[in-house]
């Protein structure tokens, strides 16, 4: 018999904020993903990476497929000075496809998803330079049978001009976008679009621009999560000068925007993972604003990615701090996103950028962050050059400095110790990736970190095994062991969440079939999606949490961990058990009413929730519900083996 006794006489404030998510376009997760159009190379822009050189390729037409008389990439005359396009020559017919995004394949199977009975939305710039005859579109299935109806697509513009056209499913699957010519001249074609009418806020103007794939929304919003980190991660850092992310080429309108080669292009056979940029900082706060969530753009801090810049011995790295470019280039990027975000629109471009796109309203910006597991005294010095010029301009922003990529005390004690003798009011933003049972004895990891002074953020971490030597699987990872160890690790940043600020899993979301990671949050394929086992823990915890802290006195067997919290309504208790018994537990000190909450639980350490390219998941951990009622303050509650339990009981009956 386990017994806990709540003490809400005795309380501290934690972070409001505490759990959140990282989103980074790794394995397909935005464009392939999030992003709501399905065409492959949309803009015929595509930039590409050598996975041998780790350099840039551009292949403007790569993953479209033609047969006609000519089919050439062009910009004379473009819609931007950022932006190529296609000609199309046609000599009595020709055909365009396109396969849309196959999990990192080499573009030889169908993975545009139709629903019967579903409107979709075909968009395009066209030019008509001397072409007589008609252009139509439809999506077939691999054996060419109609997966939608075709509908003809106006082209009768000597310049540019935007057309639509809606398709409306006749079958489910998957398939390919088929453009059809039939007669004889020459076509412009750029940006092309095909998504379903019902994309995330479909109605609302501000999403005028890139937009989101609805059912990968909606389970993000299922998450509750309080801040989102974007946009990266690696990416952040780039592999070379010139690859790191910039901001001000991902807003504007879509032509404008000026794609860039995605640095984990390295796991994928053709290096062919380009950043389109359709969903850019813009789309990015947007959707913290629609989800609730406080912004956390994170941006290059004048270093590109240390651990392959020595891996891949690149030379062409980096940006000295004494150069022109690190002032005008890094620190005006700092300085410009925050006028973009909060700016007035009437005294600055970027703020009138932001109105212009749909937004006259501030986004509320108030934390940054400054790099991406950068480390060293470079970044030392590049992070001061930074800071001081955010914290005078801007001294209510709240800035987030690395600590490294390596998980061990030792490794970020140097990053802490400037932080708390120079930098008391940042957050410090530590990555770990280990093991099940590492994680399960970071359960006191926090417990002596000072509280007055820098706060945690933990930003990336998965129990994936991978700095404990294990090298992560598909079969690996995201299994019942592995979520078992983190629900240990966040309720112990739970207890110490007065200096525990932020966390956030990573990586975020994976298009099955990707490869680029193994430990992700939720899978995805072209039509489902499959939140995982870490997934439900991570919704658990952030459903089941409140902003004050309560003490708590136990008699725990080993393996039993807690942890209590309220807000003004509720009273709200996690319990993980990591035995492999199930035990009996006596809580005390609860208003009386009923314990209501969920439970996740497999005696299969290995079990895990699976989803192939096509069909729906099978989901082996999901929540049960759970009800306990209360008398005289006391509730006993079962508690499984393997198990992670939430509950809340109302204070105001």
């Amino acid at each position: 018999m386990a017994e806990l006794r709540i003490r809400r006489d005795r309380t501290k404030e934690i972070s409001d904020h505490l759990f959140g998510i990282f989103l980074e376009d790794i394995g397909f997760g935005v464009d392939g993903g999030l992003n709501a159009n399905m065409i492959r190379n949309y803009s015929f822009d595509g930039v590409f990476m050598d996975p041998e050189k780790h350099t840039e390729v551009k292949d403007p037409l790569r993953y479209w497929k033609f047969g006609g008389e000519s089919f050439e990439s062009q910009d004379d005359g473009a819609l931007s000075g950022n932006s190529r396009y296609a000609r199309v020559r046609v000599n009595g017919s020709a055909v365009l496809e396109n396969l849309g995004y196959d999990g990192g394949y080499l573009g030889e199977r169908c993975a545009v998803s139709i629903r019967k009975d579903t409107m979709y939305v075909f968009s395009g710039w066209i030019r008509n330079v001397d072409f007589e005859g008609t252009v139509s579109v439809c999506v077939l299935d691999d054996e060419g049978k109609f997966l939608t109806n075709e509908a003809v697509f106006i082209a009768d513009s000597r310049e540019w001009s935007r057309g639509y056209v809606y398709l409306t499913g006749c079958a489910d699957g998957y398939g390919k976008l088929r453009i059809s010519f039939a007669g004889s001249g020459s076509v412009d074609l750029d940006c092309l679009e095909l998504y379903g009418r019902d994309f995330w806020n479909a109605d609302d103007p501000k999403w005028a621009h890139g937009k989101l794939r609805k059912d990968l929304v909606e389970t993000l919003q299922a998450l509750h999560p309080r801040f989102l980190r974007f946009p990266g991660g690696c990416i952040v850092e780039g592999v070379r000068r010139g690859n790191e992310y910039n901001w001000k080429d991902t807003v504007g309108q879509l032509w404008e925007r000026k794609p860039n080669f995605n640095l984990w292009a390295e796991k994928v056979p053709d290096g062919g993972y380009c950043q389109s940029y359709q969903i850019g900082f813009y789309e990015y706060f947007c959707l913290c604003e629609d989800l609730h969530m406080m912004p956390l753009p994170t941006l290059n801090a004048g270093l590109n990615c240390q651990i392959r810049k020595m891996q891949y011995r690149v030379k062409d790295a980096d940006y000295p701090i004494d150069s022109a470019e690190f002032r005008e280039y890094i620190v005006s990027n700092y300085v410009d996103l925050i006028e973009f975000a909060n700016g007035d629109p009437d005294t600055n471009e970027w703020a009138a950028l932001r109105r212009d796109m749909g937004h006259p309203e501030p986004f509320g910006l108030t934390m940054i962050g400054i790099g991406n597991e950068n480390f060293g005294g470079d970044y030392e010095k590049k992070f001061h050059a930074i800071y001081d010029v955010i914290h005078e301009k801007y001294p209510y922003i709240h800035c987030v400095r690395c600590a490294g990529f390596l998980p061990f005390r030792i490794a970020v004690r140097g990053a802490w110790k400037v932080a708390r003798t120079i930098y008391k009011d940042i957050a410090v933003d530590e990555h770990s990736y280990h093991s099940a049972q590492w994680f399960e004895k970071q359960f006191h990891r926090y417990d002596r970190y000072l509280r007055n002074s820098a706060k945690v953020y933990m930003g990336e971490y998965s129990a994936n095994g991978l700095m404990a030597g294990q090298k992560p699987t598909l079969e690996t990872c995201n299994v019942w062991e592995s979520a078992l160890g983190e629900a240990v690790f966040m309720t112990g940043m739970e207890r110490n969440g007065d200096v525990v600020e932020m966390s956030s899993y990573a990586p975020l979301l994976n298009l099955v079939d990707s490869r680029n990671w193994f430990s992700n949050l939720i899978d995805f394929n072209p039509s489902e999606v499959m939140p995982s086992a870490n997934y439900f823990v991570q919704q658990l915890f952030a459903t089941y949490y409140g902003p004050l802290g309560v003490d708590t006195e136990e008699d725990f067997p080993k393996k039993l961990y807690e942890s209590v919290t309220e807000d003004s309504e509720y009273l709200y208790c996690k319990i993980v058990n990591t035995s492999d018994q199930a035990l009996s537990l006596t809580i005390k000190g609860l208003p009386d009413g009923i314990l209501e909450g969920e439970v996740l639980h497999s005696d299969d350490l290995k079990a895990r929730n699976s989803l192939g390219f096509v069909g729906g998941p099978d989901m082996k951990i999901v929540p049960v519900a759970v009800n306990v009622e209360t008398s005289d303050g006391t509730a006993s509650v079962s508690i499984p083996g393997s198990s992670v339990m939430g509950l809340r009981i109302c204070l105001n009956t």
